[in-house]
């Protein structure tokens, strides 16, 4: 099983208690995790990190496909699935749109044994 990291956990992680120049070695265990297939993200989440045009962005756009996966097609039917849950609570409107426009929504249609959400 691996742990599939959103957006919030690199770029809280960089800005509050590991920045890459502070904190290498944080960095370092991301890269050696993703080699072991223990941790990855989707590739709409390194887009949005890439957009941030920082060393983040360096940092994910170094990374690449092995770490950014592209969606699996055999998840694009849960996509549905989660936008309906999503407008079934009771959530507000523009939460709602936000979250179904942005990197996160892609992490929760991948199969549930294959990761831990983080």
């Amino acid at each position: 099983m691996a742990y599939l990291l959103d957006a919030n956990i690199f770029i809280q992680t960089k800005n509050l208690h590991y920045g890459l120049d502070f904190c290498p070695a944080f960095w370092d265990w991301l890269v050696r995790e993703n080699q072991y297939g223990k941790v990855l993200s989707v590739s709409q989440v390194g887009d949005e990190l890439i957009a941030g045009d920082d060393e983040l962005a360096q940092w994910a756009q170094d990374r690449g496909e092995r770490f950014f996966r592209e969606t699996d097609p055999a998840t694009l039917p849960a996509f549905s699935e989660v936008s309906e849950w999503v407008q079934s609570q009771n959530f507000e409107s523009a939460a709602i749109n936000t979250f179904l426009q942005v990197a996160d929504y892609y992490c929760w249609p991948l199969p549930k044994p294959m990761v831990t959400r983080l």
